[in-house]
């Protein structure tokens, strides 16, 4: 008999999908907003928008959540969970940016009209390896740091491995959440791992999650089986622009590769560099 697995995954807010329904809330997508920016007179949701992006290599989508919220000055909100550095922080930001000033340009809005903007960032691991809890960026002048330029805009990374620097109780309690350690005193994080919780243990809503981390699974593979076959290609390639001879190069890519290649498929790769010639 298969004995029951009793230690099974737990898919907890840092899950894109987990992510996604907590933020289809208003009064979840609210309240992460104010504690992330407490010193906001955040009053009301006026739009909410779940977007899905394809993850880079894979066909499966990826959830990103942007959100209009009004407060005093009708900011507009684009908000993330990000799991993996990438290194590419900076220009992910400048995208979604970017994509919140065409939507107000779709709106008949010019650069005038422009509201007050935020890229927030919830990142599973430190984007810049100081420590902060919460890193905020704006547009400075290169030599005088106390001159900022006035584009309205801000980005803000939430650092979950973060310890130092103030945040609200809230934020504390999110980050707890993201880290998935108990939190009984806030209760904003109880009400988020209540949700999470039930999220795990409902049979449909595991089950998607279950098939999308599968398949997720599936593409990536399929994404480093095309990397890979790729590299080969490229090796055969600079071998054959130096003459080398085609025994030696099916010799050296059976040895490098005799894990992932069939002697046919190395042939046949082979051949292929050849006609292309």
């Amino acid at each position: 008999m298969k004995k029951e697995n009793k230690n099974p995954v737990y898919f907890g807010l840092t899950n894109d999908i987990i992510f996604g329904w907590i933020m289809k809330s208003e009064e979840n997508c609210l309240a992460i907003i104010r504690a992330i920016l407490p010193e906001l007179n955040i009053t009301s949701i006026v739009h909410r928008e779940t977007k899905y992006d394809n993850i880079p290599g894979t066909s499966v989508q990826e959830v990103r959540f942007y959100t209009e919220v009004q407060d005093d000055q009708k900011c507009n909100y684009n908000i993330e969970i990000k799991m993996a550095n990438n290194d590419n922080l900076g220009k992910q930001s400048r995208y979604y940016q970017s994509q919140i000033d065409y939507a107000a340009f779709m709106n008949g809005k010019t650069h005038h009209g422009y509201n007050v903007s935020f890229v927030i960032l919830l990142c599973a691991f430190d984007p810049f390896g100081y420590g902060l809890r919460r890193y905020q960026f704006h547009h400075y002048e290169d030599s005088i740091q106390d001159l900022r330029l006035g584009t309205q805009s801000h980005t803000i990374f939430i650092n979950a491995q973060g310890t130092e620097g103030e945040v609200s109780d809230d934020l504390a309690g999110i980050i707890d959440v993201m880290n998935q350690k108990p939190n009984q005193t806030n209760p904003l994080a109880s009400k988020l791992m209540k949700e999470i919780d039930y999220y795990n243990q409902d049979s449909e809503k595991r089950r998607e999650l279950m098939d999308y981390e599968a398949r997720l699974l599936d593409e990536r593979s399929i994404g480093e089986e095309k990397g890979r076959r790729e590299d080969i290609r490229n090796i055969i390639i600079e071998f054959k622009a130096n003459q080398t001879a085609p025994s030696f190069i099916f010799q050296f890519v059976k040895n490098a590769f005799k894990d992932d290649l069939t002697d046919e498929e190395i042939q046949q790769m082979i051949d292929d560099v050849e006609e292309n010639e």
